[in-house]
């Protein structure tokens, strides 16, 4: 058997400590030679896992002629931390890989030993040649002197940091990202609010409802979430866990948004159905109408003081505004556009950064002040984020997200794939977060330099 060295992977203490869970947390890099390569390595990926935390990765590791290197950051301390590391060739197929486990003790060195074992499958042996493995050490201890990165001591590889594991195993119906940098993801098979902290990497306890939970609101700052159940019920959550009763609508509230001081609701008594306004601060209901139109997708404009709505159950379908004086609680009528089913108005609706304009799935723009058409990006998506004037677009291409990235003009500037099928994608602290469906019932959330 031939031995082919490895260089080392280092676990480098990061800056600032997780709110919840195990204490401390660490970096791996990792840098290991392909000297004596016989099998071609094009591409490898390395994840770590333990069943008190959330498994870190797939995370793609850079490959070139000489050395794969690489690192996954936020790693939390404690026991038992396995370490995987697969190398692929140009066909996508694993031919080296391997796996160790490693105690993670913050401001503390370990050495483990980390062999990645050929696949003979893969790559069979020609005639007159051996095995090749790939043998090396871990190591946990401080930063090298005169390393730079990210805060936390590291720097987002190409293919992104991927949070996976069984706190992602969840169907999501809705969600929606606090300026504080919690994704709350709506699960209605099971009534919960999961919630995760962005930048630490770190999943906080879930909502849990107290009966069969139909639709969610969150207050920008994250404050308060509200789960609105089957006959109207509504209960408020706020960050120190704490539920309680908010109020009760006259039938199921089948969406809703946070307008200021007010919670826009829309449930089904009445003609057709109804807009209600419900203070926050004590659940009072202040205004409502009926004849309204229900929501498959809303949003609401603190700039416009509007509500604004893709309507649902009828035809042709538009969208629609209400203003709203999220000071006095007043609300007014609803309008529609002018053009009645002249556009086709795929999910979702997102509001533009300066909130000028609302966009829909197919791409097309509608001026807020009087949902007169604008423009059309002339692409389709599935969600979309805004950043430093570029528009994040990503849809579902087969079994894979496709990330397109859009200059101001609209000129496509790049485009990418990531695994699963494309559900949500957000910014937050200089960051791309995106939520992709592995399989049924198993999110990824993959995190990206923009």
């Amino acid at each position: 058997m031939i031995w082919m060295l490895a260089a080392c992977a280092w676990l480098t203490a990061c800056q600032g400590m997780p709110p919840e869970g195990p204490t401390g947390s660490e970096t791996i890099r990792m840098e290991i030679s392909l000297s004596g390569d016989v099998c071609a390595v094009t591409a490898a990926d390395a994840t770590v896992s333990a069943p008190d935390m959330t498994t870190l990765g797939p995370v793609a590791l850079q490959v070139t002629e000489t050395v794969i290197e690489g690192r996954i950051s936020q790693v939390p301390a404690g026991a038992a931390r396995t370490v995987r590391v697969n190398a692929f060739n140009a066909s996508g197929r694993v031919v080296y890989s391997g796996s160790t486990q490693v105690e993670v003790v913050a401001g503390s060195v370990t050495s483990a030993h980390l062999v990645l074992r050929r696949d003979l499958q893969n790559c069979p042996n020609a005639p007159g040649s051996g095995d090749i493995d790939i043998t090396g050490t871990l190591e946990t201890g401080e930063t090298p002197p005169g390393d730079a990165g990210t805060p936390d001591g590291g720097s987002l590889p190409d293919g992104g940091l991927v949070l996976d594991g069984p706190q992602l195993a969840f169907t999501l119906d809705d969600a929606t990202l606090t300026s504080g940098g919690i994704i709350h993801f709506f699960d209605r098979a099971t009534d919960k609010v999961h919630r995760l902290d962005v930048g630490n990497r770190r999943f906080l306890s879930p909502y849990a409802g107290t009966a069969d939970a139909v639709s969610m609101a969150v207050s920008p700052d994250g404050d308060t979430t509200y789960l609105g159940y089957t006959g109207g019920r509504i209960d408020a959550f706020s960050l120190d866990g704490t539920t309680r009763f908010f109020a009760a609508a006259p039938e199921t509230v089948s969406s809703m948004v946070v307008a200021g001081g007010y919670l826009f609701t829309v449930d089904g008594s009445g003609a057709w159905d109804s807009h209600s306004l419900y203070q926050r601060s004590t659940g009072a209901r202040v205004a409502t109408a009926e004849w309204r139109y229900s929501a498959r997708s809303i949003v609401f404009s603190p700039v416009n003081k509007r509500v604004y709505l893709l309507n649902a159950g009828v035809s042709p379908t538009d969208v629609t505004m209400v203003d709203v004086d999220p000071v006095a609680g007043t609300m007014g009528v609803e309008r529609d556009s002018p053009y009645h089913g002249n556009y086709s108005l795929p999910n979702p609706l997102r509001l533009l950064p300066d909130e000028s304009a609302v966009m829909v799935g197919s791409g097309l723009f509608f001026n807020t002040s009087d949902l007169t058409y604008r423009t059309s990006l002339g692409l389709s998506f599935v969600d979309v984020a805004f950043h430093e004037g570029r528009y994040y677009l990503i849809d579902t291409v087969g079994d894979t997200t496709q990330l397109r990235v859009l200059s101001s003009t609209f000129d496509i500037l790049s485009a990418s794939y990531h695994a699963g099928r494309a559900k949500r994608v957000f910014v937050h602290g200089g960051e791309l977060v995106l939520v992709t469906e592995a399989r049924p019932g198993q999110l990824q959330v993959r995190i990206l330099a923009p």
